[in-house]
């Protein structure tokens, strides 16, 4: 998104070498300050948009990982209900009946609402993700949530249908749509990493160390030549 981590940290009050350290982990309340520091450093109306646009299948992250090695949508929304406590905190309720699947999105920290941007771009990742897998025009048969975006008919144009007002934060898949094969299966692939992904969410808890900080933060400030041995 050619934005500064720098500056979105030192906004947000995180920790400088959070990027750097090997499991960082934030509470809701810092995640969601995280992301409105992200969405005021690119400085866009659109930036929901504009993010799952940036989302390639060649790009790595945990859950969308775990979703493109799947055979079809249906498995892909199970593996990230499992694993995408990794990069938020949230909650996936998958609903399948016999003609759609719905797929709600609660959020952990239920006395403090989330940022409606990141609300909106949970939404608009799955039905990118959809598309990325089958490499088809899959057009949702619904989108709803309860903080509805001023700039609507972008989001129109992009899901193909109106983002409703709800209740809840939900898109909603025709069955047939939710079983078109992914043309990015990879059964082997998958095999290979899912012992990975489950050690990372069993390590979910475990806490940052002294020592592991002050070495994330050598490691990144020694090339810059600034650091002195005091």
């Amino acid at each position: 998104l050619g934005v500064s981590a720098a500056n979105v940290l030192r906004r947000a009050g995180l920790p400088e070498d959070l990027l750097a350290q090997q499991s960082g982990r934030l509470a809701p309340a810092d995640f969601y300050r995280f992301w409105d520091s992200l969405a005021h450093e690119v400085g866009d109306p659109l930036f929901p948009l504009r993010l799952c646009r940036a989302i390639r299948s060649e790009s790595f992250s945990p859950p969308i990982f775990a979703a493109l090695c799947s055979p079809d949508l249906l498995v892909a929304t199970e593996r990230i209900a499992l694993y995408k406590a990794l990069v938020a905190p949230m909650r996936l309720e998958i609903q399948r009946a016999p003609s759609q699947l719905s797929l709600d999105l609660q959020w952990l920290d239920t006395d403090l609402p989330p940022p409606t941007s990141l609300v909106i771009a949970e939404l608009l990742f799955f039905v990118s993700l959809a598309r990325t897998g089958t490499r088809e025009a899959v057009t949702p048969l619904a989108v709803e949530t309860s903080v509805i975006p001023p700039e609507s008919p972008a989001y129109r144009e992009f899901l193909g249908v109106d983002i409703r007002r709800g209740k809840r934060h939900r898109v909603i898949f025709s069955i047939a749509d939710a079983r078109r094969p992914f043309l990015t299966s990879n059964d082997a692939l998958w095999s290979a990493f899912e012992p990975e992904l489950r050690t990372r969410l069993a390590q979910l808890g475990a806490a940052v160390t002294l020592t592991q900080r002050v070495r994330a933060v050598l490691l990144e400030a020694l090339p810059s030549g600034q650091l002195a041995m005091e």
